[in-house]
């Protein structure tokens, strides 16, 4: 049976195709209204939209190296590629960072790691730690860091956390709570960055009288009218989605044997994530994919081991909350 994400109403339908019919898909004002109504959801100042989250990732290193030089990053390694790729490709040093029990950034261990470091203290290098809201979470338990981090989180199943960040990055893919063709968000308080990240999704441009000067690095990373167009509708039923997917996920607390990590009252609801032993017979049972390889083990990051992650990893069953549908058959 296949059940839709998303569900937009015939309004929202003609309200895109009115964009399509336009011509106006590429550049327009969807854009700019799109990241005003965003920033109920981050609280931030700033919100700039892009035509990814790793775009947004990969925006927030480039700041970082050419303000900082090269950082400490730590995250963890239960994540997507892309975030800590980026770091990677701007000279970042990455650490992985085992997870607790709730499949989160464990600070214990954070500082146990990079306390055996003493190098850096005298390098002067940045500490910079990225947590993941992993299923849709605000925030982490126990956030006690040292206090000279920059944070910078990764928010693509969460568009509303709580957690304090200078940096946070979202993700409108469409598999996500918002949804669009492709885009993301990046948000931050810090007025020097916006406007660095602003240039940089639009290739470096400076505009000046009678076209644009370039005047600083930068890529085609902007997000475009349509997509925000898209996202708009899509913001609109967040609210009524988010009520659809907590209930889904009362209702089959029974349904399963093992633990569900459970969701703070400002998560997305991204999806139930239950800890089994059960997990292979029910991510065959109904096609479900692991979110994701370790990247401490590919061969591509590989890296020293991480107990709990291991140990967790192949418990992981991620379920769908969009319909209860999917679990009564």
């Amino acid at each position: 049976m296949k059940v839709l994400q998303h569900n937009f109403s015939p309004i929202s339908l003609d309200v895109i195709s009115q964009v399509i019919q336009s011509g106006d898909m590429g550049f327009g004002g969807n854009v700019g209204i799109f990241e005003n109504n965003f920033k109920s959801f981050t609280k931030k100042e700033y919100n700039i939209a892009t035509n990814s989250a790793s775009a947004a990732a990969f925006m927030v290193f480039a700041y970082l190296k050419e303000k900082y030089g090269v950082c400490d990053v730590y995250t963890p390694s239960l994540t997507f590629t892309s975030p800590v790729w980026a770091a990677k490709h701007f000279g970042h040093n990455i650490f992985f960072v085992d997870v607790n029990d709730e499949l989160l950034f464990d600070v214990d261990h954070y500082l146990k790691i990079s306390e055996l470091q003493p190098w850096r203290e005298h390098t002067g290098r940045k500490k910079v730690v990225m947590p993941v809201l992993y299923g849709g979470v605000s925030t982490i338990s126990n956030w006690n860091l040292r206090g000279d981090e920059i944070v910078v989180v990764d928010a693509a199943h969460c568009p509303h956390p709580t957690i304090k960040s200078d940096f946070v990055f979202t993700s409108f893919h469409p598999t996500k709570p918002i949804c669009s063709p492709d885009g993301g968000m990046l948000s931050t308080d810090v007025e020097e960055a916006a406007e660095y990240f602003k240039s940089y999704r639009n290739f470096g441009r400076l505009n000046i009288p009678g076209g644009y000067d370039i005047n600083q690095n930068g890529f085609k990373f902007y997000m475009n009218n349509l997509s925000a167009t898209i996202a708009l509708e899509s913001y609109k039923t967040y609210n009524e989605n988010l009520l659809k997917r907590i209930e889904t996920f009362k209702l089959i607390q029974d349904k399963f044997e093992g633990r569900f990590l459970q969701h703070d009252p400002n998560s997305s609801y991204y999806f139930a994530t239950l800890i089994t032993d059960q997990a292979d017979q029910i991510n065959s049972k109904y096609s479900l994919a692991v979110h994701y390889p370790l990247l401490h083990q590919t061969q591509y990051y590989q890296s020293f081991p991480l107990s709990n992650t291991e140990k967790l990893h192949s418990q992981i069953v991620n379920l769908p909350l969009y319909d209860i549908n999917i679990y009564n058959s």
